[in-house]
């Protein structure tokens, strides 16, 4: 199940499940929410799409076909967790392509094309939403 568990939806779970499963429910935990939010299978599809397009960089407008990558992530990420994975908590979608745009400014992808961008940056960001979200949100 992708749906971060909370003490707020918690009960809704539960009731969807037969009587004898309902007492091993439990809210996640730290780590599991760290795991949860974070949209992997988004995460797989930006590398092999940056990395086909980085592949050939010089034949296409790159910095476009960049951002259009970019783009389709975060889409993909509300998509994915809507349809595929059924989450149906707004802020845990909205929370995972938060993670998602945080992890591409990271790494630099099309961000790396603006003047003011500097590594450091999302270097400094990305542990710091990675750490902090799990500890505000979900309670």
């Amino acid at each position: 199940m992708r749906l971060v568990l909370t003490s707020k939806n918690i009960n809704l779970v539960k009731a969807k499940l037969p009587k004898e499963e309902r007492e091993k429910v439990k809210p996640d935990d730290y780590l599991t929410k760290i795991i949860k939010y974070i949209p992997s299978e988004v995460v797989v599809l930006y590398i092999t799409l940056y990395g086909v397009a980085s592949a050939a960089k010089t034949e296409i407008p790159f910095v476009l076909i960049t951002w259009l990558i970019f783009v389709v992530g975060v889409l993909g990420t509300v998509l994915y967790l809507w349809r595929i994975a059924q989450v149906n908590d707004r802020l845990q979608i909205f929370i995972s392509a938060g993670a998602f745009v945080v992890w591409v400014f990271a790494l630099g992808g099309p961000f790396s094309n603006l003047l003011w961008y500097n590594p450091v940056y999302g270097a400094l960001l990305l542990p710091i939403y990675t750490f902090f979200i799990p500890i505000f949100v979900g309670k």
